[in-house]
């Protein structure tokens, strides 16, 4: 159970898995409870009640540091407001990613940062802007293909992605998808966060539906329809 911005209840008595190899779709109407999930999942909300485990790590205490730590990466569903720091670089955002891995003493490697940063972006293939640019100067658009390359280019036991697609162009939006596919091929198990009932259906091996902050039915979208999952967004079903 976790609180909202507002100390309402936004997730009331919600248990899901995202097991290893598996996209779980979150299906459901807009402002249902998908952010308060995106937000305790990755540790930058605390629950009220119940824990949230990642592999065999319980990070329900330790804020986005534990989730990170076991190895949780995220795409925000607003990555200008949720993931920009006004003045700093692509790369230096590139960096924040992972600092730990880019540590020298008491200041950051540089040179293997920007190593990396070629080495995604090769991987993610999403046209990222040069990562001298200004991250807060650039598009949405193009904001969002540096934060998809940052979390979704190199393999991660725990993926969480809050509307990945959303004001791309169709190729970019293809290759996101792709990148989300080669996420589950690779063993992470990723929470996929979307309005697109087809997007959902393509790609996820489950949809759990959310109705204020419920879950209302987890269903197999090879076993099931658009109609199904629009009762269920309205609240015709139980809890699962």
């Amino acid at each position: 159970s976790v609180k909202g911005d507002r100390g309402q209840l936004a997730l009331k008595d919600v248990t899901l898995s995202v097991r290893k190899g598996e996209i779980l779709g979150i299906a459901g109407v807009s402002g249902n409870g998908q952010r308060e999930l995106y937000d305790v999942a990755l540790g930058l909300r605390a629950p009220v009640a119940g824990s949230v485990r990642i592999g065999t790590t319980d990070v329900s205490g330790g804020g986005p540091t534990a989730a990170i730590e076991a190895g949780a990466v995220g795409v925000p569903e607003d990555p200008v407001t949720d993931a920009v720091v006004p003045g700093l670089s692509v790369t230096e955002h590139m960096a924040l990613g992972n600092l730990k891995s880019f540590r020298k003493g008491l200041g950051i490697d540089w040179k293997s940062v920007r190593t990396n940063l070629g080495t995604l972006e090769d991987k993610a293939q999403l046209r990222m802007q040069g990562g001298e640019r200004t991250l807060a100067d650039l598009s949405g658009g193009n904001i969002q293909r540096v934060m998809l390359t940052r979390a979704l280019a190199t393999p991660a036991p725990f993926v969480a992605a809050a509307y990945p697609s959303r004001g791309l162009d169709v190729a970019t939006t293809r290759r996101t998808q792709e990148l989300l596919l080669e996420q589950r091929a690779s063993g992470a198990g990723v929470l996929f966060i979307s309005e697109d009932l087809d997007e959902l259906m393509e790609l996820s091996d489950r949809i759990a539906v959310l109705h204020s902050g419920s879950v209302a039915g987890i269903v197999d979208p090879k076993e099931t329809d658009r109609y199904e999952i629009g009762r269920l967004m309205l609240g015709g079903g139980g809890e699962a």
